[in-house]
């Protein structure tokens, strides 16, 4: 059985060479022709993230016991079978075997040499060495003995949901096709189904959708409601079509259709003691593609810890770093797979919209998590995607996932992080955000039976109509001047306060109460300093991302205002919070279930 292929670099998905092979200068790698040039004494190596071989991880998980490594070459080289791993701060690398490939003067020829170690542990690579003339490197893969009796029968449900997001869906499906579904000579032929979601409805269905690509106009729910509508519409063909997995997806991601891959053959050889196993991809940068955003994530009660996060997946440092298994609670829904015994009528995503479905799901169902190097996707990273909204959110869902999996926090400790959350977002004049965020918390206070009967596509919109809304700086409602170096100055760190400067600040709410002592600044959206807009009367919120903004002002009254609303609230959460937590513990099932979505989605 083929497990993983050799990939090469390419405009199509990510053109960082080193996250696939590391050359000399006698090398040569033919963008438009997909092969490598080696010269007399060129060197290249493919301990890389995309193309080393996580040994540890497929013995460990799968029927795999034996590795062989088959390549496509014309010309003389030398092959160096290597095994690396980290020790420390140091790399050991094991040379497992050596040999020649000759072929004649114009023919390309397949070699195949095992991986003789009896260690598991690490990472299993390969160099080329050009010896004469000019040598080519057409490919290879990494293989294992597994017979079809041994294998076990796979077909994936793709589910992805998007709402206005018609560029990215059209190009992945398109890769899709390409590498896959429309590909008789894939072993992924015949499958794969795909399942959209189209929250928005502005797909074009009839252009789309094929024997293969199925498409569903959905109500605006959101992630939650756009994913668990893949589930239900993937669980109804099931039977027809043979589908052992669902695989959830994001629609603004871009994907390596290698990871699909990987993630079919792992599946297809799991040891019975895993086939309860979850698959995660790791999330790479979409803007530096060679940084890991996360792989692999822990919840700790709201605090998310992204796992082997910031890692510069160039080095073979960093790639044998995800090597080592941590601890992890959940993987993201950008990429992630499961059995599709995992999804039943009983145990559906919560309908919490955006922002933590993944989280509770995964709290919910995950006992293992694979994470692999070569499987991940790219995506925009957090911090260039501002929206006001999801202060409601966020906080809202929190609570209702600790809830529903027994890490609430302390009540005492919530008040201080309520309090903490709401005054940050006083102290830089963003008083809508302090609005949603303690309407978050009242919402979770009116329960299950509250959200069970909610409209969510309404309640968006109200929650939508109540944050600040990102508008070209020509749209805003008055003209405000633009000026880079008065952004740009509020970038930089600021020098520290003293003790007596931040009595004044607390006290004044970052001189809120204070007369105004300058009267326009501009700040980012994200990362905002507080001193940026200390005693400031108007400011201008810029978006670098999207080049939008949006204005907030100084506004003494609607603090006062918001402080007693705050106080109000907090009195509440220290009489019923405990008895919210135990009755949405105690209920939420009813919101999981087949029969409530299949009311919640309009299906009936």
């Amino acid at each position: 059985m083929k497990l993983q292929n050799v990939i090469l670099p390419s405009t199509d998905t990510c053109t960082e060479e080193s996250m696939y092979f590391r050359r000399g200068e006698e090398v040569f790698y033919s963008w438009c022709n997909d092969w490598i040039d080696i010269h007399p004494n060129g060197m290249i190596d493919f301990d890389t993230y995309f193309n080393g071989f996580s040994a540890e991880k497929w013995m460990k998980y799968t029927k795999v016991k034996d590795v062989t490594l088959m390549l496509k070459v014309k010309g003389y080289l030398r092959l160096t079978l290597m095994r690396k791993e980290k020790q420390g701060d140091k790399i050991l690398t094991e040379y497992v075997g050596e040999y020649l490939c000759i072929t004649e003067k114009d023919e390309a020829k397949e070699f195949t040499f095992p991986f003789l170690t009896p260690s598991p542990y690490g990472m299993y690579c390969f160099r080329l060495t050009g010896i004469e003339g000019v040598s080519v490197f057409y490919g290879a893969s990494y293989h294992a003995e597994i017979t079809k009796k041994e294998s076990n029968p796979v077909k994936i449900g793709i589910d992805i949901c998007t709402y206005k997001r018609e560029k990215y869906i059209e190009r992945n499906l398109n890769l899709l096709n390409d590498r896959f579904l429309n590909n008789p000579d894939s072993c992924l032929y015949d499958r794969l189904e795909v399942f959209v979601s189209d929250n928005a409805h502005t797909l074009d269905t009839k252009k789309l959708s094929s024997d293969k690509i199925h498409i569903v106009q959905n109500k605006n729910v959101g992630g939650a409601g756009g994913f668990t509508r893949g589930m239900i519409e993937i669980k109804k063909v099931s039977e027809k079509h043979r589908i052992t997995h669902i695989l959830v997806m994001d629609d603004d991601i871009r994907i390596e259709p290698e990871s699909v891959f990987r993630t079919y053959t792992l599946l297809s050889c799991l040891k019975d003691s895993y086939k309860d196993t979850f698959i995660g991809g790791a999330m790479l940068r979409l803007d530096n593609r060679y940084i890991q955003t996360e792989s692999g994530a822990m919840w700790n009660g709201g605090e998310l810890i992204s796992l082997k996060s910031r890692l510069d997946l160039r080095s073979l440092d960093a790639c044998l770093f995800n090597e080592f298994e941590e601890h992890a609670q959940f993987n993201a829904w950008w990429f992630c797979a499961f059995p599709i015994s995992v999804a039943r009528d009983d145990n559906l995503p919560m309908p919490i919209f955006i922002r933590g479905d993944d989280v509770e799901y995964g709290l919910r169902n995950m006992k293992h998590l694979i994470l692999m190097n070569g499987i991940c996707v790219w995506h925009e990273p957090f911090e260039n995607k501002y929206s006001s909204f999801l202060y409601y959110y966020v906080l809202r869902n929190r609570l209702i996932d600790n809830a529903l999996h027994d890490m609430n926090m302390p009540k005492k400790a919530f008040i201080a992080e309520l309090k903490k959350q709401v005054n940050d977002e006083l102290r830089i004049y963003r008083y809508k955000n302090a609005e949603l965020l303690m309407r978050g918390v009242e919402d979770f206070f009116r329960g299950v039976v509250w959200l069970s009967q909610q409209d969510g596509e309404k309640l968006h919109q109200e929650i939508m109509k109540s944050g600040y809304k990102l508008q070209y700086l020509e749209d805003l409602e008055e003209p405000v001047q633009f000026l880079y170096p008065l952004y740009e100055a509020s970038l930089h760190d600021v020098p520290p306060l003293s003790k007596n400067q931040r009595m004044i600040n607390h006290f004044t709410i970052n001189g809120t109460y204070l007369k105004p002592i300058k009267s326009y600044n501009i700040v980012p959206t994200v990362g905002i300093c507080q001193a940026s807009v200390y005693r400031v009367d108007t400011v201008l919120n810029y978006d670098y991302a999207s080049r939008k903004g949006f204005i907030t002002r100084r506004d003494p009254a609607k603090c006062r205002e918001l402080l007693k609303q705050l106080h109000v609230l907090c009195n509440k959460v220290d009489k019923n919070y405990d008895e919210a937590v135990k009755t949405f513990a105690e209920n939420y099932r009813q919101l999981t279930s087949l029969a409530f979505w299949n009311r919640y989605l309009g299906l009936e």
